[in-house]
């Protein structure tokens, strides 16, 4: 082989070879990401979420509404599924409230839920409250350093309106 091809041959392993270092980069980078969203999302819940979501319930339950959260830990199930970590806000409003009955029929959910995979949280709503109107579904995405304390209230505040304009 001429040594112009050998140098060529050269050149096109040592390019190769690094878009294969390139690309090994990228992954690691990746992984460490991933492996380090679950503590990242621990500690938006801590410092962001729940403060926000603590003053929201002390003003519905000072007002005869009925205002909690609830924690889900990331978990995988047998049947080879994963369930996102997250955190829930639920409110009976207080007509509901009063009846126990309808208490576990009536409500208003936000869920913010992390999901590992896209490294976003997820917002959605549910409602169970009879011709009130609210939307239901998935209400946003989110990097996990833009779910500030405002999104979170702006959020709740959103499907509560909707929820209560009909009622």
């Amino acid at each position: 082989m001429k040594n112009e091809a050998k140098n060529q041959l050269k050149r096109i392993l040592g390019a190769y070879d690094e878009r294969l270092a390139e690309t090994e980069r990228v992954n690691t980078a990746s992984r460490a990401a991933q492996a380090a969203f679950p503590e990242q999302f621990a500690a938006l819940k801590k410092g962001t979420i729940l403060p926000a979501l603590k003053e929201l319930a002390d003003v519905l339950n000072s007002s005869g509404h009925e205002a909690t959260t609830r924690e889900q830990d990331e978990s995988a199930s047998t049947a080879g599924g994963v369930t996102a970590a997250a955190i829930s806000f639920r409110v009976i409003p207080k007509p509901f409230a009063q009846k126990p009955a309808d208490a576990k029929r009536s409500f208003i959910e936000i869920t913010f839920s992390a999901t590992r995979s896209e490294r976003k949280i997820v917002v959605s709503s549910t409602n169970t409250i009879v011709n009130s109107g609210g939307s239901v579904g998935k209400r946003g995405e989110y990097a996990i350093e833009n779910l500030t304390a405002d999104v979170v209230v702006d959020h709740v505040l959103r499907a509560l309106e909707e929820a209560f304009a009909r009622v």
